[in-house]
């Protein structure tokens, strides 16, 4: 049997009423635009930030390196 945290992470759901799949949801780091690496273990989820290069405790409620996500794609015009 597999529980919860043993599963993959999969991309957020396109329905916004959906479960969030991601571990640690309201983190900061799935809305930064610095993308978050992700290393599972089979009983773990660790969230790498590629800016600050460690793993910070999770989840992140404050960051001074975070960057929001949107704010970047509406500087890139996308």
């Amino acid at each position: 049997m597999t529980s919860d945290r043993d599963r993959e992470i999969s991309p957020p759901p396109s329905d916004p009423d959906a479960a969030d799949p991601r571990p640690f949801p309201d983190s900061l780091c799935h809305r930064c635009a610095a993308p978050p690496q992700y290393i599972r273990t089979q009983r773990s989820t660790f969230i790498r930030c590629p800016i600050l290069k460690l793993y910070p405790p999770q989840p992140v409620i404050a960051c001074e390196a975070f960057e929001s996500l949107e704010d970047a794609k509406k500087s890139d015009g996308s």
